[in-house]
């Protein structure tokens, strides 16, 4: 009984990693966001953009709309900088199911997710705060399998009470510098909101 229950652990576990390392290599190497991301029932956000789920607030950059899916709990919202080249910019929580307890154990997730299959040509790491909750910036250049391209990818991730905050903008170096202007402005804005109840996460 034992050795089944070590077992189906074990399966689990792996299966968990698998996807995870899916999803960390379809956010540094996919074509996020999906088609439709900004068509209903998605709902579009603008100005000031309240999470009640997770307790933050970050403030959108005028003449830009960020977008979230209508299933499942509200974590954060993606927004497109260029479609060509492509730049885009996501805000998102989620609770630490991998437990990997730092800013530096996510990040690191995710560089050996994208070393599977990709290259990383830099990684660059540094302290950063927001709103006084500690956490990590990496700015990271990937090339991805077959595409000659160099993508940028400014990640800041903060870990608060098991859960993983983190603004990611994908950008290429021609744009960086004025993309990361937007990313800035956003950090500068970001707000820790009480919820007030209980949500499923």
């Amino acid at each position: 009984m034992i050795f089944e229950t070590s077992k189906w652990s074990c399966i689990a576990a792996c299966v968990l990693g698998a996807t995870g390392a899916a999803h960390a290599r379809g956010e540094f190497c996919g074509t996020a966001p999906p088609p439709g991301f900004d068509q209903p029932p998605n709902q579009a956000h603008t100005g000031r953009y309240l999470n009640p789920v997770y307790g933050y607030a970050v403030g959108i950059p005028a003449a830009l709309s960020g977008y979230t899916p209508s299933a499942g709990p509200e974590r954060g919202f993606g927004m497109v900088l260029s479609w060509a080249p492509r730049a885009y910019l996501s805000v998102d929580a989620a609770y630490d199911v991998y437990y990997d307890i730092t800013a530096d154990g996510v990040h690191r997730r995710d560089i050996n997710a994208i070393r599977l299959h990709d290259l990383v040509v830099s990684d660059q790491a540094s302290s950063y705060a927001l709103d006084h909750a500690a956490g990590g910036r990496y700015v990271t250049r990937v090339q991805c399998a077959g595409d000659p391209r160099i993508y940028v990818h400014d990640d800041v991730i903060v870990m608060r009470n098991r859960e993983i905050y983190r603004l990611n903008l994908q950008s290429v170096p021609e744009r960086y510098a004025g993309d990361a202007k937007v990313l800035n402005a956003m950090l500068r804005s970001w707000r820790w909101q009480a919820t007030g109840q209980s949500y499923v996460k």
